[in-house]
């Protein structure tokens, strides 16, 4: 049996007001870049909700004339996305989800958790799917319309387990599990269970399609461990072998890793997928916001 490090989600106290925090401000900045012009997504429409005054570079078209005729100054219509926007957000719970200390399902939940946040803020449908469910039971799939539903995801995510014999995000893709309208999908995983064809066929025209992809720190650094060996495991069949850790050996291992992980980000990237990966120590905040809003 393999003895997972971090196999369990616990969100700390005050996380969910970082979360917030954090949903305001990257809210803005999502509504400033799509409201400029960016890319519509399938489901979504735009929502009169009141008026503001005009500022410089404002769209002439969003001039309320006869507001101007009778004020003798230009408003502007302010326009939001209807609820009829779809997010979906799927997040990995195979076996090397536990590797770390920080677990990497800990980052992917944290990281969900305040993406859900900032859709639910963005009047979106937004459902999340977990690659699998506890032993012998469906995979727990929350459908999240208002704040208040966030709790009910942060209930699910934390009771979220990485175990040997779950299925992987590959799963979650070949089971097309994954609502077809959704606008905007994001997968949350190491993503060692996919190839980026997999992962490309989920583009549909209309779709953002952005891959979340974290990594321990051991599996990017296994040369801090500080040993002159160690026993490398495979978390997802228990297969392990005892690897020499002098430096031609850590070294090899590097190269090997930055390749596999350019080839990945290359084959999506030539099909204008985008794909951020960060460790699993970071704070939410920065891969959180990377996925959503990329500048």
């Amino acid at each position: 049996m393999v003895e997972l490090q971090s196999p369990f989600v616990a969100f700390a106290p005050g996380f969910m007001r970082r979360v917030e925090q954090f949903v305001p401000r990257l809210a803005a900045a999502r509504e400033r870049r799509e409201g400029a012009g960016g890319a519509r997504l399938d489901g979504a429409g735009l929502e009169f909700v009141g008026r503001r005054p005009y500022r410089p570079g404002d769209d002439p078209r969003r001039i309320d004339w006869e507001l101007l005729a009778r004020e003798d100054r230009p408003w502007v219509r302010v326009l939001h996305r209807e609820a009829a926007e779809r997010w979906a957000i799927a997040v990995d719970v195979s076996g090397s989800m536990g590797v770390g200390p920080p677990g990497k399902l800990q980052a992917a939940a944290e990281v969900a958790l305040a993406l859900a946040a900032v859709g639910v803020r963005a009047r979106a449908l937004v459902t999340l799917h977990l690659s699998d469910g506890p032993e012998g039971s469906a995979p727990p799939n929350v459908a999240l319309r208002r704040s208040g539903d966030l709790a009910r995801a942060a209930e699910v995510l934390g009771r979220a387990v990485a175990r040997p014999s779950a299925r992987g995000l590959g799963a979650v893709i070949r089971d097309r599990r994954l609502p077809s309208d959704a606008g905007r999908v994001v997968l949350l995983g190491d993503l060692w269970d996919v190839s980026a064809a997999e992962v490309a066929s989920l583009q549909r025209p209309g779709r953002e399609l952005v891959v979340g992809r974290v990594l321990a720190p051991v599996e990017l650094e296994p040369g801090q461990l500080g040993a002159s060996a160690a026993r490398f495991i495979d978390p997802e069949d228990g297969r392990s072998a005892l690897v020499a850790l002098d430096a031609h050996q850590v070294a090899a291992y590097q190269e090997d890793l930055d390749a596999e992980l350019d080839r990945f980000v290359g084959a999506l990237a030539r099909r204008r997928i985008r794909v951020h990966a960060w460790r699993s120590d970071a704070p939410f905040e920065d891969p959180a916001g990377a996925l959503l809003d990329p500048r």
